[in-house]
């Protein structure tokens, strides 16, 4: 799904087509970055006074809340970072807390064939949405919202452009003129080589995604574990439940199997192994102390339509949901789940983050419980209707 539209009815139907974003460990050299501040982006900053300073002897307030950053950095990656059509690739970065960050990733469909992937096919998000997009947005970016757990962390925004949900290392030949730069992990790794360059001092990281972006984020929270030991490490995976394994041959297109990091938990794995619930098993094989929250609605239209493609009915997507489930909890891993009713696709950038509701238990509630490290029980829906 395009998150970046901020709008359930403006889903493609090809973020469904996002597989398990089994992850490869290709960064494209992240510290090699610049960063260079996007002045079209309001802020609140005051103009800078051309007198003399004047010696502050004030006594500290105690109770005064720190004031943050309200503009968005673009951040220029490396030439071998890439869209499809291998056009400039960049993320964007809000600084905040030097403590607390929060690392994104974007949704925006997939493709997998010559024609789903030829330009203007409408199944991926091709281009890089502009810096201003994320001025005033809702759901977990709107950091004026005082419900917002996240309203005082860094933020690293890693757009989406390569139809391979963040998780392709190669340049595809689809035949007749279609040419992919599947790209997608080469570009976030880069993204979170400069997250833990720029934030060295990290203690408590989010990694979240919505849609195409929710499937990979286990992994790169435990690719981020590696580099930041102590770091308390939580997952917010947004609407990717639903996706039944029939669909693991699709990470071949995109050079998945071939770039996976080098973990002694997937040692000898094939594409055949590639499924939904891998990245949450094999992650939390990797590092235990990983926490991980899903949510997802029950008549997801993306994900319905993704069934379908894979010989499934569109119905049996509850039953999908707690299958994944299960597989993720009997190794161990600790899980929250929450499933909605209706037919909704994404909640994390959305203003329904504040207002859905469900037996009786707010949804911002029970996820700021558990950014918060006390999380609560599952929620599923009982009467699931549309």
């Amino acid at each position: 799904m395009t998150s970046r539209q901020f709008s359930s009815t403006s889903f493609r139907v090809g973020a469904t087509l996002a597989v398990a974003g089994l992850i490869a460990l290709a960064s494209c050299g992240g510290d090699e970055s610049s960063g260079s501040t996007d002045t079209s982006t309001p802020t609140t900053e005051a103009t800078a006074s051309t007198e003399a300073p004047i010696a502050d002897t004030s006594v500290p307030n105690p109770t005064e809340q720190p004031v943050y950053s309200t503009t968005w950095e673009t951040v220029d990656a490396p030439s071998d970072c890439m869209c499809a059509d291998g056009s400039a690739f960049h993320f964007y970065v809000r600084e905040a807390s030097p403590t607390k960050v929060l690392f994104y990733l974007e949704g925006g469909g997939a493709c997998f064939s010559g024609e789903m992937c030829k330009p203007g096919s409408g199944t991926y998000s091709e281009k890089i949405a502009p810096v201003s997009q994320l001025t005033d947005a809702p759901g977990i970016l709107d950091f004026e919202n005082p419900e917002n757990p996240f309203a005082d962390y860094s933020v690293v925004y890693v757009p989406y452009c390569t139809g391979d949900v963040h998780s392709g290392n190669i340049t595809k030949d689809y035949g007749n003129g279609v040419v992919v730069q599947h790209k997608g992990f080469v570009n976030a790794s880069s993204a979170l080589d400069t997250m833990i360059e720029r934030f060295p001092d990290t203690t408590q990281l989010v990694v979240a995604g919505s849609s195409a972006g929710s499937f990979p984020t286990p992994v790169f929270a435990a690719m981020a574990g590696d580099q930041l030991p102590n770091a308390d490490l939580k997952v917010f995976a947004d609407s990717s439940g639903a996706v039944p394994d029939a669909m693991g041959f699709v990470v071949g297109n995109w050079g998945t199997l071939e770039t996976l990091p080098d973990w002694p938990e997937i040692e000898g794995l094939t594409v055949d192994q590639f499924t939904p619930a891998y990245t949450f098993i094999k992650a939390a094989e990797h590092n235990p102390k990983i926490t991980f929250l899903r949510h997802d609605y029950a008549f997801d239209p993306v994900l319905s339509q993704f069934a379908q493609m894979a010989g499934l009915s569109p119905d049996n997507l509850v039953s999908v949901m707690r299958t994944n489930e299960s597989k993720i909890e009997a190794t161990g891993a600790n899980v929250a789940n929450w499933i909605s009713p209706g037919a909704e696709h994404t909640i994390a950038v959305r203003d329904e983050l504040y207002t859905e509701e469900m037996n009786g238990v707010r949804f911002i509630d029970w996820l700021t419980a558990f950014v918060n490290g006390k999380p609560e029980d599952d929620n599923y829906c009982v009467d699931c209707a549309e």
